[in-house]
């Protein structure tokens, strides 16, 4: 016992950024105000019905397929579905069904989706525990703080990927380290083993623009935060020199204001069912579909990064659909709206949808790469035939942190998707 305290002091004295961290995570002491934990609630109601979409796809139905090989029999029930698994398959599989339709929320800092493997790991580990309502929505607040943290202070100039399973493992296991009541020390090497096992993806646009299946790895980050917590319980030791020996992180980001604020507080929802660079694009192409009286051409122009995902002309797949700007574009002209039902074989080989695909160009605007990450601006023009050309130029993307949707619009798009269901859970949630 001795050798084991001599040790942890160590441990602190050697870490002292991921000893600050970690002491925050378990803060059990610590008030969280009303609007704060409305907030996390409004974040656990979306990410939750997105799920129930997510559940009717392609990819999740194929990887459901070998559930028993490979995560066997159990109790734990697949959140959207009446199935069940053991604890790590249920929130693998929650977390796949949720990542798979591109409607889940996300944050500019974290420039991915915290909440996708934040809350399936809430959720399902504080059922499995028993613990409180309340407490499941604070532990949403922490692994959504850390794990925007840990992405919002990476080096730029080390950064290969902005996919989410990158760095969210490191935040569903403070999620776990605050649920299971881990010690300081105990939670340093739950976050230092979720660092090493984190998915590391491949880079660039690679992991999305292919139309793949395993999306931004969140899946698996999940998995592997649930994991690299469970086992550190044991005092399973981790690299907990990850943070303060290394140069990988900006260690004034990851600790200043830790505690005062919090950063879920600024998430964005999504209300079309794509990648999020493409929501101004949709946006703007929606709000022009009544005024035109004949397509005769669509010019683009929007930030580079977001060109780099079109890698057909026409999406080969549902998932490449959800990062491909003319397919969402068009879906938007011609429906009003893009929702996970756009995105399925049929839809993809819709002929009214390629016909308006073949209208659009697409071009870099110079002014917009400079605005991006922190805003996704883009402009649509529309060749009126007969008529001035129609334009409309969007800069801030639709239910952003600047303007955010109503609860009544996130209860319309929850009960969209998981009906009756959607309903228990609303009022289960917002019942203080």
């Amino acid at each position: 016992m001795k050798a084991q305290i001599q040790y942890f002091y160590c441990m602190k004295k050697s870490a002292p950024v991921l000893y600050k961290l970690s002491s925050a995570i378990v803060d059990k002491s610590r008030t969280y105000d009303k609007e704060t934990l409305h907030q996390a609630a409004r974040v656990v109601a979306d990410t939750i019905g997105t799920a129930y979409s997510g559940v009717e796809t392609d990819a999740f139905q194929r990887a459901l397929k070998y559930k028993v090989e490979l995560f066997g029999n159990g109790n734990t029930k697949i959140i959207g579905t009446e199935e069940t698994t053991s604890l790590g398959g249920a929130v693998f599989y929650s977390t796949l069904a949720i990542s798979s339709t591109d409607y889940d929320e996300g944050h500019r800092k974290a420039v991915g989706h915290p909440a996708s493997m934040i809350v399936p790991v809430a959720v399902i580990l504080g059922e499995h525990l028993k613990v409180s309502k309340t407490e499941i929505l604070k532990s949403v607040i922490i692994g959504y703080e850390i794990a925007t943290r840990f992405s919002n202070s990476r080096i730029k100039e080390k950064i290969t990927t902005y996919s989410s399973g990158r760095w969210g493992a490191i935040g569903t296991a403070a999620t776990a380290s605050y649920l299971l009541n881990l010690a300081v020390e105990q939670t340093m090497h739950a976050l230092s083993n979720a660092a090493i096992l984190s998915p590391s993806m491949l880079g660039g646009s690679t992991d999305v623009s292919t139309g793949s299946m395993s999306k931004e790895g969140a899946a698996w980050a999940a998995q592997s935060g649930l994991q690299s917590t469970l086992i550190s319980k044991e005092d399973f030791v981790g690299p907990y020199l990850f943070v303060d020996d290394h140069d990988d992180y900006d260690n004034s980001i990851l600790i200043s204001n830790l505690g005062k604020s919090w950063l879920i507080n600024t998430n964005y929802f999504k209300p079309y069912s794509c990648c999020r660079w493409l929501h101004s694009a949709v946006a703007a192409a929606i709000e022009l579909r009544e005024e035109f009286n004949e397509l005769s051409g669509i010019k683009i122009g929007i930030f580079s990064r977001a060109m780099d995902l079109i890698s057909n002309k026409y999406p080969k797949n549902p998932v490449q659909a959800q990062f491909h700007l003319p397919y969402c574009v068009a879906v938007g002209l011609l429906y009003g709206e893009v929702t996970p039902k756009h995105f399925t074989i049929d839809s993809i080989r819709d002929k009214k949808v390629m016909a308006i695909i073949d209208r659009i160009t697409v071009d870099p605007d110079d002014s917009y790469n400079k605005l991006f990450p922190a805003r996704l601006p883009s402009r649509v023009i529309i060749d009126n035939s007969g008529y001035a050309p129609l334009l409309k130029e969007v800069i801030s993307a639709p239910w952003d942190a600047d303007n955010p949707p109503s609860d009544k619009a996130l209860y319309q798009k929850l009960v969209d998707q998981a009906g009756d269901d959607g309903i228990k859970l609303w009022d289960y949630l917002f019942n203080y």
